[in-house]
């Protein structure tokens, strides 16, 4: 994958509120980090004291520093060295720690690797208006770039997701797809209903699906029944390093008199079934062509709708996706 480009996006690392009073380590693309609050401010730097290289998330905050829990190193905001206990108490002449642009937006903390990116929100990661959102953080190991087509990929769900999404009897969908310079969308008009299980329970007559992604790593699904904008799920893709990811997933219902933590309550454990049966194939599927089939090249139908969309943004020198269009028999 093309690296140094993924290193040029910011990525939203950790729920606000999890970030608390104790450093916490995070991993984003083989750098790791710790992130931490430091007199009410987050902050990212480099996982590592440079004293004797401990983890500096493995320390504690006191006095709104951040102290190693070797030597008992301490380090502010910006990295500088503030203590060295028992010895100088300032410390001009120790290498400060490396930090990273932090900052804090719609409830959750986004770091970039490189410091000259501004930031701008990701539209498809935020709550349409009248929704709001319930967040859920969970870990997978597999190819990145095919977890991704896996999120968007209609096809595997009779077989990954059986009862649960999908029935047998025939469903088919008209789709048309668009592209732009930093991601796609696919548009699914249903021809017959979804009829698995979590249809059975939750859905009030969808007829529409929208899923489209925004490069690094944001994918988002819309639920629209004809008269409403029922769902819609957003899961940012974290690259931490080969073959693991994190996958921080956002689920947004309408505002209604029903509170959010029961809606969530009843929803989140098929929504946890699914990450389950979908992170065992993608697991599954990335060991057994590393160790197996690594020099072996895959085999593409019409029905993959998206891998030649990733391909070309994730990539060097691979050419433009080709946007499809028709009928798809599921």
């Amino acid at each position: 994958m093309n690296i140094e480009k993924m290193k040029r996006a910011w990525y939203p690392l950790i729920p606000s509120k999890q970030l608390k009073d104790k450093p916490v380590h995070r991993e984003l693309l083989g750098q790791q980090l710790v992130l931490v609050r430091l007199n009410g401010q987050a902050a990212c730097m480099d996982d590592c004291c440079p004293h004797r290289h401990v983890p500096l998330s493995a320390g504690k905050i006191v006095s709104g520093k951040l102290q190693c829990c070797y030597h008992g190193w301490e380090f502010d905001a910006q990295g500088k060295v503030l203590t060295v206990v028992g010895g100088m108490c300032a410390c001009e002449e120790a290498e400060s720690v490396p930090t990273f642009p932090c900052r804090e937006y719609d409830d959750w903390v986004w770091v970039c690797l490189v410091s000259d990116i501004p930031f701008e929100p990701y539209a498809d990661f935020e709550a349409p208006e009248g929704f709001e959102t319930a967040n859920a953080v969970r870990y997978m190991e597999g190819d990145f770039i095919h977890a991704i087509e896996n999120f968007l990929d209609p096809t595997h769900t009779r077989y990954i997701h059986a009862k649960l999404l999908r029935n047998n009897g025939r469903q088919s969908m008209q789709i048309s797809q668009s592209h732009h310079e930093r991601g796609f969308v696919t548009h699914y008009r249903l021809n017959q209903q979804q009829n698995g299980l979590i249809n059975k329970l939750f859905d009030k007559g969808i007829t529409v699906n929208d899923a489209a992604f925004t490069f690094p790593g944001l994918v988002r699904i819309d639920y629209f029944t004809p008269n409403s904008h029922e769902y819609r799920i957003s899961a940012f893709f974290i690259p931490q390093n080969k073959g693991s990811m994190g996958l921080n997933v956002r689920v947004h219902f309408p505002k209604s008199r029903f509170p959010l933590p029961i809606k969530f309550h009843l929803f989140r454990p098929f929504l946890e079934r699914l990450m389950v049966q979908d992170s065992a194939i993608i697991k599954s599927q990335y060991h057994h062509h590393k160790e197996h089939y690594a020099n072996r090249p895959y085999c593409s139908t019409t029905n993959d709708l998206v891998i030649d969309h990733l391909l070309h943004l994730f990539l060097e020198n691979m050419p433009e996706g080709i946007d499809k269009t028709g009928e798809m028999s599921l």
